[in-house]
């Protein structure tokens, strides 16, 4: 049988075009479509008896009709894939099946259970050095021969392991009643702690075939069986990225070069193999040993730090992105995290000096501090955007470097206060360092004073009201100089239209408006630029003001 539905499939249109062959519609969509090929489900027209279903009521009458007349129905075909589980090593969980000659493969009862693997001697690991491809377990004859636990006669226990994705497709059961000396785990207990599955999944792609597809089977067949509440595994799957070094090729012979087979030419300031002198093939590939671009991470701790790099790694790309990997972002996460530290050190706590702010500086600043609490606290809750997180508290710490007349206010500990708890997952030693050092200058908030380190600390918490109420700084530029600024609801964040009569209503604005002509208006919005917005009117004169040429 071959299908041919011109007027449904890409393919066949193509081909129906192409050999001058009739499309006729068959499919009527739900709603009104250019579309030249119609592929969502709708209502049949121009087939016979079915005319006028919709397509899932049109899929079961044919089905039914196919039937009654003996020419096919309704049929699920399953991809079922072979799942090879025993393997002849001696480490692996021993297979709790024994054969005996008279019964055949009979498993091991219930309390024999678990098959424990036999101890090694001198002899064991001499075999296991062998070249015999045998499983060890199946030289070991006092703990290969046992007795059939249906007749009682002589018989031999499987000498094979399993596959060590059986363990890895259902450990995680086991951590929902890690203490249970009697079973693997109780159904009451993974009822409480696993009623969707795992809530998040982290892994490389390469898993998704294999250790999810056995996984979820084994899923499925316990849940089948009673055992658990749900028939998924995972609730959420994260395939994060691979880091990337770069590699250097050999023009001529396109192998991978060390780092002894190249150099920098001063003089053109490009990568030359040593032996040819000609520049090197540059790319970024996976590291490996082969490819000789593999990075020490010992020896980057000892030069920069571990929070230098957790910061450079989660800060460089989203974790579901390949990652570049470049020594220069080490130099920079030190020298932000040198500049928190300078934030905290420029606090005196028992200086006579007097604040100097205005109510407006203060409210800015109470805005800027929760609008990163809700931002952090999402990208990294809720998207899992590390870099995003790490971004926005950049932004703060940069705002406080700019509002340092504000070092004396209650407010500005707060925020320092915020920013070093929300750093304490993504910078874990660095934000104990300076939790400690604001303890000591007794600048933390006295309900965190007793605190044994910033872990212990509760996540800042965000206000709505603050948020909603709120009003965003846009600034206003006229072919590119700042001339004003106006203060937007948040709700008319995203209006241009509303911000650039805002912005005209400005007396400043008019003065350089007056006599011009507005060609066009570039709009960023604060979400695309940080705290505050950008209203730039590019401008020409008016005709009316052209002088007339005669």
């Amino acid at each position: 049988m071959v299908m041919g539905v011109p007027a449904h499939d890409a393919r066949d249109n193509i081909f129906a075009k192409h050999h001058n062959i009739p499309i006729i519609t068959v499919i009527r969509p739900v709603e009104e479509t250019e579309d030249e090929v119609i592929t969502d489900y709708g209502t049949l027209q121009e087939s016979v008896e079915f005319s006028g279903l919709t397509s899932h009521d049109a899929i079961n009458a044919i089905n039914a009709r196919l039937a009654e007349v003996d020419k096919g129905g309704k049929h699920t075909q399953f991809r079922l894939r072979d799942w090879l589980v025993s393997r002849q090593r001696y480490w692996g969980t021993p297979i709790p099946v024994i054969h005996c000659q008279a019964c055949g493969p009979v498993g091991v009862s219930l309390h024999d259970l678990p098959v424990k693997l036999p101890e090694l001697t001198y002899q064991t690991d001499k075999n296991l050095r062998s070249e015999n491809t045998s499983s060890p377990l199946a030289w070991m004859d006092d703990w290969k021969r046992t007795s059939c636990p249906r007749c009682g006669g002589p018989a031999e226990r499987d000498t094979d392991t399993l596959d060590t994705f059986v363990d890895s497709s259902w450990y995680y059961l086991r951590y929902c009643d890690a203490q249970n000396e009697k079973e693997a785990f109780s159904s009451d207990s993974v009822s409480t702690w696993m009623k969707k599955g795992v809530d998040l999944y982290i892994g490389g792609i390469e898993h998704a075939i294999l250790h999810l597809l056995y996984s979820r089977f084994i899923t499925k067949f316990l849940n089948d069986q009673g055992l658990i509440c749900t028939d998924e595994p995972f609730a959420e799957l994260l395939a994060q990225g691979m880091v990337l070094g770069r590699t250097y090729k050999s023009p001529k012979s396109l192998r991978y070069l060390k780092p002894s087979d190249y150099f920098l030419d001063p003089s053109t300031m490009t990568v030359v193999d040593r032996q040819t002198k000609q520049p090197v093939i540059e790319g970024w590939e996976k590291m490996s040993k082969s490819k000789h671009n593999g990075v020490d991470p010992e020896t980057m701790r000892k030069v920069y730090g571990a929070d230098a790099i957790r910061l450079a790694v989660l800060f460089k790309a989203p974790p579901t992105q390949q990652l570049e990997w470049d020594e220069a972002d080490l130099a920079g996460q030190t020298r932000w995290l040198g500049r928190i530290r300078s934030l905290i050190d420029s606090v005196d706590p028992v200086s006579n000096q007097r604040v100097n702010a205005i109510p407006s500086e203060i409210s800015e600043l109470k805005l800027f501090l929760h609008t990163t609490i809700k931002r952090v606290t999402e990208s990294l809750s809720k998207q899992y955007a590390f870099n995003v997180g790490i971004a926005e508290l950049m932004k703060l710490s940069n705002y406080l470097g700019e509002k340092q007349h504000l070092s004396q206010s209650k407010l500005y500990w707060s925020s320092i206060e915020a920013l070093v708890i929300m750093l304490g997952p993504l910078a874990p030693h660095s934000a104990c360092e300076f939790f400690e050092l604001m303890q000591r200058k007794n600048i933390t908030s006295p309900e965190l004073e007793s605190k044994l380190d910033v872990h212990h600390c509760p996540w800042p918490k965000y206000n709505s009201a603050i948020l909603d109420k709120a009003k965003i700084k846009f600034v206003i530029q006229v072919n590119g100089r700042v001339r004003d600024e106006v203060m937007i609801h948040t709700e008319q964040l995203g209006n241009q239209d509303f911000v650039l009569q805002s912005a005209k209503e400005k007396n400043a604005i008019q003065k350089y408006l007056s006599g011009q002509q507005i060609d066009r208006v570039i709009f960023v919005s604060p979400k695309k630029q940080g705290y505050h917005g950008t209203l730039n009117i590019i401008t020409s004169k008016s005709s009316y003001d052209r002088p007339l040429h005669s």
